[in-house]
């Protein structure tokens, strides 16, 4: 089991294993902490891709390979990764990056079915939409309004004139003459004008009201055809339309994502909590005596700077000069 959490998290199985055991236990765990991340994105690949986004078989196997694999990567460099407080920081943003997008993932895979019901309201609210759309576009492409206005201006001017022509037939007004004479016959044509011009609006309000109807069923249709109810956008939207007027589900929602969050956060906390082991600190120490090699190479006094170690034919000179000097020489 050594071998292979060594194998997850690049350490030398030949140095952890001469180690003492609770350096072994640190890498086993940290490991172990490694699997619960990708086993969660494989299981979430699957579902999403299967259940939610309603793919083949085939397609929800590759996504969970392919999820898991990403996170495994991911997960690994965040245990391998060593550096200043700015390699730290990436190690917590893109942990707390692939936690949140874990969380939400298995939301969808979990609440599924409460998603639905909120994603036909969406559905609903698109369609609805798309007809008020609609209806806008064509008022405003054939001047509907102003029909409108123009039909209560022939409306009131009919109403106007049929009055006058009544009042002057009835002899209440006008000339004052009691029935059909010249000027009441010629206000009532006045009269039936005024109805020709408003029926002709009528109809043609009528006719634009049918082509209306017509472009705006179309739009339904058009609108109902194109929502995708398996897109993962839509459904992240409908999960957080769905806790936010409950607030009970709001509540098992919060609390459940916390969990799936420190599940996913969990090679992040260990990582920056856990006490250094004595292999960790043995790492260290090669690392320092490298770095101490390298500066003597290239001081002054090294070895690589003395020409008799490039020039042999001044090596017994070098010799000499490195002997005691005495009478005899």
């Amino acid at each position: 089991m050594l071998k292979t959490a060594c194998s997850f998290t690049g350490d030398n199985y030949k140095l952890l294993s001469v180690d003492t055991p609770a350096s072994k236990k640190k890498v086993v765990a940290m490991s172990i902490a490694m699997l619960v991340p990708v086993l969660i994105w494989v299981f979430n690949g699957f579902m999403l891709s299967s259940q939610v986004l309603k793919a083949g078989w085939g397609w929800a196997l590759l996504t969970a390979v392919v999820c898991g694999s990403i996170v495994f990567l991911i997960e690994k460099l965040i245990i391998m990764a060593k550096g200043n407080k700015w390699l730290t920081f990436f190690r917590v943003s893109i942990g707390l990056v692939v936690a949140l997008l874990g969380s939400i993932a298995i939301d969808e895979v979990i609440f599924s079915d409460d998603i639905d019901i909120s994603v036909a309201e969406i559905k609903k609210d698109y369609i609805l939409d798309a007809k008020r759309k609609a209806e806008k576009a064509f008022s405003n492409l054939n001047n509907i309004p102003e029909l409108n206005n123009k039909l209560v201006d022939a409306q009131n001017k009919y109403d106007h004139a049929e009055a006058v022509a009544i009042a002057e037939a009835e002899g209440s007004k006008g000339t004052g003459k009691v029935g059909l004479g010249k000027v009441a016959n010629y206000k009532d044509q006045k009269a039936q004008q005024r109805k020709q011009d408003l029926s002709f609006l009528e109809n043609s309000q009528f006719i634009l009201t049918a082509a209306k109807d017509s472009v705006v069923n179309q739009a339904q249709i058009k609108a109902g055809f194109s929502f995708n109810d398996h897109a993962l956008l839509t459904r992240i939207k409908a999960l957080f339309h769905l806790v936010a007027k409950d607030g009970y589900m709001l509540t098992v929602y919060i609390l459940f994502t916390l969990l799936m969050f420190f599940f996913e956060f969990l090679v992040v906390i260990l990582k920056l909590t856990w006490d250094k082991t004595n292999y960790e600190r043995k790492l260290e120490m090669i690392e320092e005596i490298g770095i101490r090699r390298i500066e003597f190479l290239l001081g002054k006094n090294s070895p690589l700077t003395d020409p008799g170690n490039y020039l042999p034919q001044f090596e017994a000179t070098r010799n000499s000069l490195g002997k005691p000097s005495s009478l005899y020489n």
